[in-house]
């Protein structure tokens, strides 16, 4: 049985986190966090998530998913207590199950 193909909708350009508004950006330029490259990033001051537009749109709501764990961990005060590792395993575990939930 093949993988069903998903038609993946375009990201919305900004969504209500726990915090407030959040602005979504999608930028062809190579986004980097601590000198790596990465597929996205939070940035708390601005509110603001940019995602690499060049990604395939699976990848751009993973990490979209990704990025909205940072923001509901962060706004909730929960970062303070867990260390980067614990934080990032969250975030994707999280993601994986908001794509399944979403996209099946």
């Amino acid at each position: 049985m093949s993988p069903q193909r998903v038609k993946y909708p375009p990201l919305p350009k900004e969504v209500e986190g726990p915090g407030g508004t959040l602005a979504i950006i999608l930028t062809k330029e190579t986004i980097t966090h601590e000198r790596d490259e990465c597929w996205g990033l939070y940035d708390s001051e601005t509110r603001t998530i940019t995602l690499d537009a060049r990604a395939k749109p699976r990848q751009r709501w993973l990490t979209f998913f990704h990025e909205l764990t940072h923001v509901a961990l962060i706004d909730a005060g929960l970062s303070n207590g867990i260390n980067d590792d614990l934080h990032e395993a969250i975030c994707d575990a999280v993601a994986t199950a908001r794509m399944r939930e979403r996209f099946g």
